[in-house]
């Protein structure tokens, strides 16, 4: 066995050592199943050389019958052996996965955009499943073998020992078989591994993207694709099969080699009368105990070379470090006002092209900071940085004046909440999900959430209300519902630092009117951070950024910037077109105090609403 391959044993076994009670009691029923074996060959010469001659039916009545118990004792044995080896095996399994998603959950963000979930979906089920056969096999059935094998030539060795010379001359035979087909086996077994999770991606892609794939008749193109894929899975497949099956092949040929020689030399010592019928058919039977062994870890080696490229995959998983990591020493804010610093900061995603670039910004406690500047300019990647979603290239973030990596990742957001544009609900009730903002809450506080939020009103109107299923990524609710119920979950969460990442775009004017209520009502006295796609949010900020390039090119109050900032006004008067007629009309503070460039940015929404419609008339 390769060096590496030990490695990665010594790094399984504690998983197994892990369960040592059950691990034992495997052994000793294992123990118990040998030793009940032996019997059978030494009564079988004892009938043949003593009991038949003598023609003794009750004597030969009463060894059958001792026989016969044994067998009873022996299959009871090998059932608690299979029981607390199973039981063994399907613990192991279970730490394993466990342990192998929480280490996935701790990775960062960067981790998940460049690994396809269908990959590791095939890790944490496929490959952790494939270890069973190192758990169930390498650990107790090597053992197993081996001390059968080390009883059987002991055994042979004291019965006849020019026989046992005949017998053990095909055993080189089989370690050249295991070093020639073992590392094939291998190869070709990590080869399907590849080959399955790549069919489990493509699944679960098209599952992802179904809206897609009916909206634009993908259908016929996605089965092709998906055929491909399955195809290459059946090449690897047959070419598995193939390596295993050539393995067990010269194993049973080699295995049948043993018997004919001895067959040939006993049957002429028996001749010669230098040996006794009975010890040449116990001889055969002891003969088990040494070539059943030697096949069964040939079969062994396929099995364990086969789980051996799973081991590897997934400790290819485990050995990859989260890119965002706890501190050693972490620093505990007995209280968090909610102050957030950029300090000099810069951010790559790939080391070469930078994303923000010497970003300084501050944001006192109960600020609102709103963040505009075109696609790509860096919005949402720059309050992702706040919490440690991403860890900064360069530069420094700070909560109330402590750098975000001195703080536990866990402390740090849980004074954070988030609302983001595409919201995520998971599989379950609408109660459900708004109580992961804090799993402690109690109804009442999730019910008064949901008042807060402006979702009270459509929830209760459900059959079933909270109790309603939501269904997968909540597919049962509008978007603008959706994003009630991720400000319900914001609100029960109660943070000190609340992250808005445009959370009120793309949405009809009456759902943007009820968010922006509970939205008002959510900022509250909170630090807040705006990624803003509609004049209305930007308006009632206490400061606002324009970012252009992943740089920071001005900031201040709305009337400052659209005066003196080109890039701010072009962005008013094109991004912020197509809603701001309507939120200046409903926005009772404008009637009376509009800051300077919101009249003509209502022209410019109204003049395009006029064309809008003439365009559908002259189209009719």
């Amino acid at each position: 066995m390769k060096a590496n391959d030990r490695r990665a044993l010594r790094r399984l076994a504690p998983f197994v050592l892990a369960e040592w009670r059950r691990l034992i009691l495997a052994l000793v029923f294992m123990v118990v199943g040998i030793m009940l074996q032996l019997p059978l060959p030494l009564v079988t010469r004892y009938i043949i050389d003593s009991v038949l001659p003598g023609r003794d039916v009750t004597l030969l009545n009463w060894v059958i019958a001792g026989l016969f118990g044994f067998m009873i004792l022996k299959s009871l044995a090998d059932l608690a052996h299979g029981y607390f080896l199973a039981v063994l095996r399907e613990r192991v399994l279970m730490t394993v996965q466990i342990a192998l998603f929480e280490h996935v959950e701790s990775q960062s963000l960067s981790f998940f955009q460049n690994t396809k979930s269908g990959y590791l979906a095939s890790k944490l089920n496929n490959d952790v499943s494939n270890l069973g056969g190192l758990v169930g096999g390498a650990f107790l059935n090597l053992l197993r073998d081996v001390t059968m094998l080390v009883v059987g030539a002991a055994v042979i060795f004291a019965f006849h020992w020019r026989l046992a010379l005949a017998s053990v001359f095909v055993l080189p035979f089989f370690i050249a078989s295991v070093q020639v087909f073992a590392e094939r086996v291998r190869s070709r077994s990590a080869e399907f591994q590849e080959r399955f999770a790549a069919v489990w991606d493509a699944f679960q892609e098209v599952l992802t993207g179904i809206f897609v794939v009916k909206s634009c008749q993908l259908e016929r193109f996605e089965a092709e694709k998906m055929e491909n894929a399955i195809g290459e899975r059946r090449k690897a497949a047959i070419r598995l099969s193939l390596a295993s099956s050539w393995s067990n092949l010269v194993t049973a040929f080699v295995g049948g080699l043993g018997p004919l020689v001895i067959l040939w030399y006993g049957g002429r010592e028996v001749i010669a009368g230098h040996l006794s019928l009975g010890t040449l058919m116990a001889y055969n039977l002891f003969l088990a105990y040494l070539y059943g062994p030697a096949q069964r870890l040939m079969t062994l080696n396929s099995e364990v070379h086969a789980s051996l490229a799973s081991l590897e995959r997934v400790l290819e998983l485990f050995d990859t470090a989260p890119a965002v990591k706890d501190p050693a020493e972490p620093v505990t804010l007995a209280t968090v006002r909610g102050g957030v610093a950029f300090e000099d900061v810069s951010f790559s995603y790939d080391t070469a092209n930078f994303v923000l670039r010497d970003v300084n910004l501050s944001a006192r406690s109960g600020e609102t900071v709103a963040l505009v500047g075109r696609s790509g300019a860096g919005k949402s990647t720059l309050v992702a940085l706040i919490a440690r979603l991403f860890d900064p290239t360069n530069g420094v973030v700070r909560l109330d004046g402590v750098n975000v990596k001195d703080l536990r990742q866990r402390d740090l957001r849980r004074v954070i909440g988030i609302v983001p544009q595409d919201v995520f609900l998971f599989s379950g009730t609408i109660r459900e999900n708004i109580r992961i903002g804090r799993l402690g809450a109690g109804d009442r506080e999730v019910e008064e959430a949901t008042v807060l939020a402006n979702a009270d009103g459509f929830v209760r109107r459900l059959p079933r209300a909270f109790e309603t299923e939501v269904g997968e990524r909540g597919v049962k609710l509008s978007g603008g519902e959706r994003q009630r119920i991720a400000i319900a979950r914001a609100i029960l969460r109660d943070p000190r630092v609340l992250i808005l990442d445009e959370a009120t775009s793309d949405l009809d004017s009456e759902s943007e009117r009820l968010i922006q209520e509970a939205l008002a009502r959510l900022c509250g006295s909170r630090t807040t951070f705006v990624v803003a796609h509609r004049f209305a949010t930007v308006l009632v900020a206490d400061k606002i950024v324009v970012l252009d390039g992943g740089r920071i090119v001005a900031e201040g109050s709305h009337e400052e910037l659209y005066g003196r900032v080109p890039l701010y006004r072009e962005l008013c008067l094109n991004q912020f077109i197509t809603s701001e007629s309507r939120t200046i009309e409903r926005d009772s503070r404008l009637a009376w105090n509009q800051p300077r460039g919101t009249a003509e940015i209502a022209a410019r929404a109204e003049s395009h609403q006029r064309a809008s419609r003439e365009g559908r008339k002259d189209g009719r």
